[in-house]
């Protein structure tokens, strides 16, 4: 069903079409939620696809491919779902055993990690075991009496020729096997998988500037074209000036000094601001596992960097936390009638989209093609949506819904309506003021 943005009643398709406007002062110038996309280099698993890992799946992940893991470590730290999608495409590691060539089922230096041996059965003349190691950990063993009997595993596809006997080895390493490098074009076919998923955000795991300005874009089309409430969060540019762009400035160390830069960063932020409750901000929430900043910045530069639209890490010695964001903003810096202040609130912007996704699956599971077009009909809509928000206010999400807030009316066309909400999100406490009066 169709989505986005609308700026006259002339859409074609049957769809919800939800345009978002701001009512609040400028600043002074002194549905399930948690699932993200992440494209990083891999030296293991199919190439362009996208794999769906889990909290529970992403220790084995990170036990077998290490460093290469660590941007899904961090952003697993937070989400619920990553849709991992390998970019590179390299060379598959190979050994020839005699008549039995063996295949690294994927491409990549992992490959060159599996070995396989051959050993007899003993008591069964003829017979041999071909086993598959990764390392010294033994994968799977097969019971043989000719190469042509192999069936390939999860690991090495076999392939016999001659007459497929055997011989005994110790073990052959398979070889060659090469990562590849990732191109533009890969960060490409990894936004076009992401377009027919369900998703809340994608980091942006590179800082090169004309791929950061390509995740910019792909965030400016599916929120304005299609209603697709997503957020992209990409280290460190100029160019957001947008709430559906998350800019992380700088990095962090974990404990053992592992350095987390803001390239991989953008990971842990991606599944933060997925993942976090409508109730919640990611202001002065600490990173987790973090123990130091890899930037430090005065009170001055922080504050330059909130105006423009930067995330940040700070050090912190309140509390058990060590590091903290210092604020949840978005890039959205220049502040307009219908984009006010509050549009640069992440907080805000996880509601609205809440909202938007909500009123979008409402309005094409139960009323398009299903409910008449009259007052009675509208009457139902607005009940529907009512309803939502008034539950939305039960968990302190927005404030002081009443009826008035919604109206409902008849379309241009006969088979449209027009709907205008009021919602008043609640933010946290984020600036206190105190005056202390001194008596005595």
């Amino acid at each position: 069903m169709a989505g986005g943005n609308w700026t006259a009643q002339n859409k074609i398709l049957p769809g919800v079409y939800t345009n978002f406007k701001g009512k609040g002062a400028k600043p002074s110038s002194g549905g399930t939620r948690g699932i993200v996309g992440l494209p990083i280099t891999l030296p293991w698993l199919p190439a362009g696809e996208l794999i769906e890992v889990y909290p529970e799946d992403a220790a084995s992940y990170i036990a077998d491919y290490g460093d290469y893991a660590l941007t899904l470590q961090e952003t697993m730290k937070n989400a619920s779902k990553v849709l991992l999608y390998r970019l590179n495409s390299g060379t598959k590691a190979t050994a020839q055993l005699g008549n039995l060539k063996c295949t690294a089922k994927y491409t990549g230096t992992f490959g060159n990690r599996l070995k396989v041996s051959i050993e007899n059965v003993l008591g069964e003349t003829g017979k041999f075991y071909v086993v598959t190691w990764l390392d010294t950990e033994e994968l799977e063993r097969q019971k043989v009496s000719n190469s042509s009997e192999l069936k390939g595993n999860d690991w090495i596809d076999f392939t016999s020729s001659g007459d497929g006997s055997l011989v005994i080895n110790a073990g052959v390493a398979l070889i060659n096997g090469a990562d590849g490098i990732v191109t533009n074009s890969n960060y490409v076919s990894f936004l076009s998988a992401m377009e027919t998923q369900e998703f809340n955000a994608v980091a942006c795991t590179t800082d090169a500037v004309d791929i950061k300005n390509l995740f910019i874009a792909f965030a400016n089309r599916l929120r304005n074209d299609e209603g697709r409430y997503i957020q992209v969060v990409v280290p460190d540019t100029s160019a957001g000036d947008f709430e559906g762009v998350i800019s992380v400035k700088n990095g962090v160390y974990l404990e053992g000094g592992v350095h987390v830069d803001k390239v991989k960063a953008t990971a842990y932020i991606a599944g933060a601001t997925a993942a976090t409750p409508l109730t919640e901000s990611l202001t002065n929430a600490p990173y987790k596992g973090a123990v130091d900043v890899d930037e430090r910045y005065t009170l001055s530069q922080q504050e330059q960097l909130a105006k423009t639209g930067q995330m940040v890490f700070i050090p912190t010695s309140v509390g058990s936390n060590k590091v903290v964001i210092q604020k949840d903003i978005n890039s959205l810096v220049t502040f307009t009638d219908k984009k006010p202040y509050s549009f640069s609130k992440n907080k805000i912007i996880r509601i609205l989209d809440s909202i938007g996704t909500e009123i979008f699956t409402r309005g094409t599971l139960s009323f398009i093609g299903k409910t008449q077009n009259n007052k009675e009909g509208r009457d139902l809509f607005k009940a529907e949506i009512l309803t939502y928000f008034r539950t939305l206010q039960a968990q302190g999400v927005i404030r002081d819904v009443v009826p008035e807030d919604i109206t409902v009316n008849q379309g241009t066309l006969i088979d449209s309506i027009v709907v205008d909400y009021v919602v008043r999100p609640v933010d946290t406490m984020d600036v206190i003021y105190n005056t202390i009066v001194v008596e005595g």
